[in-house]
């Protein structure tokens, strides 16, 4: 079984975007480093929200504040060109996923030599079950029971898909175009 490759998809973000620069990603995310993209409009919303908060929460002042900005992004894949790709799809939140999710989170950087990941998306509450986790709050750290736990308490049925590019070099040859589009 394969998820269907989609050729049309969202980042929402504070920052302008002219092309995309996967070093500019932060550390320590459900794939690693890099860019990530929703197949779900609202999905990409969600998080353009979030981020605008944290920036507005970070802010040092009011006119710093008031200069941030949502924006919403479409980004179009040359699909032809993702066949050449060492990809990796996971279809469900499962313990597979789980397991390569926690080692991207603890290791950080980009732990894996894939060009493309699509997969679920941790949701909002993910690093307050990973903290959880990592603290023994559901047992043995590393333990199948502790990891079912955890798996559990991220909801898995509920989370959106992602799309994900680690490497700079990929991103030029795949993203066709990324331009700013309307929220509604």
């Amino acid at each position: 079984m394969s998820l269907q490759l989609k050729e049309v998809l969202f980042h929402g973000t504070i920052s302008e975007i002219t092309q995309v620069d996967v070093n500019a990603g932060r550390d320590h995310k459900d794939f690693g480093r890099g860019f990530y993209m929703a197949t779900d409009k609202m999905q990409a919303v969600g998080m353009m929200h979030k981020k605008y908060k944290e920036a507005v929460s970070r802010a040092r002042n009011k006119e710093h504040a008031d200069a941030v900005r949502e924006i919403l992004y479409e980004v179009r894949l040359d699909t032809t060109r993702l066949s050449t790709l060492k990809v990796k799809e996971f279809y469900t939140a499962d313990m597979e996923w789980l397991e390569f999710v926690l080692a991207c989170r603890e290791k950080g950087g980009v732990p894996h030599d894939y060009d493309l990941i699509i997969g679920p998306t941790a949701d909002d509450d993910t690093l307050l079950c990973l903290k959880s986790y990592w603290d023994g709050l559901y047992g043995k750290v590393g333990s199948e029971d502790a990891k079912r736990i955890l798996l559990r308490n991220l909801e898995p049925d509920n989370l959106g898909i992602q799309y994900y590019i680690g490497k700079q070099d990929v991103a030029d040859a795949v993203i066709v175009s990324i331009k700013e589009v309307e929220r509604g």
